[in-house]
């Protein structure tokens, strides 16, 4: 009970201090989510060739066709299991939290790739979110915890790539004792990815094998 209460505040005062960081990316993600939802409900041509570029990275790629074949197969924790690391490694970790390590550049890049999967989510979601109740609660179920847990991953990213920039702010007089303190705070964010990307992976997957009976 006690362990339990300080992991809580110490989760509570690492997500205080990294708030600008966390709010910054819910921002990039919501403004760019829905211009991209507004763009593919009136036609822009943007819009258009972007889902459709999706569509087909969807239809052919790994690790999208790997995952519909194991729901075809009808194995739904392997494709629970699957999502989750998929989502943990590359959509969360590599694609936002790692770029990091590279200092001050490494925002840009996180800022882009968030701009990019939230305009791409918002084009495809369009027709989810207006096709059916049941579509739309998995559509926004797996949107609120799976975008919650890019949004913490990208803030942890962000934080490290300022932190030997502006190492005062981040509690110390060195850049590398700011970095190291910064990789504490990311461990403690990830706690809070994981279980958001877990919990996505669960009702998305549950969702999409209870739909396709």
């Amino acid at each position: 009970m006690v362990e339990s209460r300080q992991l809580s505040a110490n989760i509570s005062s690492v997500c205080h201090r990294l708030r600008w960081h966390l709010l910054f990316v819910f921002a990039l993600y919501l403004v760019s989510f829905a211009v991209g939802y507004v763009a593919i409900a009136a036609s822009h041509p943007f819009a258009i060739s972007l889902r459709t570029s999706v569509l087909e990275m969807i239809t052919r790629d790994a690790p999208f066709t790997t995952v519909t074949n194991i729901l075809k197969a009808r194995n739904l924790l392997a494709a629970i299991a699957f999502t989750f690391l998929v989502n943990l490694s590359s959509g969360a970790f590599f694609s936002t939290t790692f770029l990091g390590v590279v200092p001050l550049l490494g925002v840009g890049g996180i800022s882009l790739i968030t701009v990019y999967r939230g305009m791409s989510i918002g084009v495809m979601y369009y027709a989810v979110l207006t096709q059916s109740p049941a579509a739309f609660a998995l559509g926004a179920g797996t949107l609120i915890l799976e975008l919650g847990g890019y949004v913490f991953s990208g803030a942890a990213g962000i934080a490290l790539s300022l932190a030997t920039i502006f190492p005062k702010q981040y509690g110390s007089q060195s850049r590398w004792g700011a970095f190291k303190r910064t990789w504490r705070d990311v461990t403690t964010l990830y706690i809070i990815v994981v279980v958001l990307l877990l919990a996505g992976a669960i009702w998305e997957m549950t969702g999409l094998f209870l739909l396709s009976e």
